[in-house]
């Protein structure tokens, strides 16, 4: 048996990153020469588990900076103009990718578009109520859509 570094995901062996061992003939016969695997010597165990904890640091550094951004938003009040009839309907709903750009246009703050809750598109204008969720923060905004 001998121990691999998965390059990439490998079906029914492990995803890649992961340390595995698996057959010698398997190695020396498929995943080494397809690239979907090294061998795994101790140097090159000591760099995959520096990296992973560099990574795992970095993950935690982000996750505390998106935490940090949807605090701040809570309460705010952004304003778009949008196309819209006589009556308030707009040609053109607005999406979870309008918000995003919104809150970044407006107060220079980037969050992805899976943290922005919106029951379904903004069709009308006048003010919508909307939430903003990651894990373990959530805030709500209100969008004012304003005809143009």
């Amino acid at each position: 048996m001998m121990k691999v570094i998965l390059l990439k995901d490998v079906k029914g062996v492990g995803q890649r990153g992961k340390i595995v061992e698996v057959k010698d003939g398997y190695a020396y016969n498929f995943l080494i020469p397809h690239k979907a695997a090294e061998q795994a010597t101790p140097e090159k165990i000591a760099a995959h588990d520096a990296k992973e904890k560099q990574e795992a640091t970095l993950h935690e550094q982000q996750n505390t900076a998106l935490k940090m951004a949807v605090q701040s938003l809570n309460g705010k009040t952004l304003t778009v103009f949008a196309r819209a009839t006589e009556k308030g309907g707009l040609f053109k709903s607005l999406t979870t990718s309008d918000v995003v750009k919104a809150i970044l246009d407006q107060l220079n703050i980037q969050i992805p578009e899976t943290t922005v809750e919106l029951e379904k598109p903004i069709k009308q204008t006048g003010e919508h109520a909307i939430k903003i969720k990651t894990a373990d923060v959530a805030a709500s905004i209100v969008l004012s859509v304003q005809s143009v």
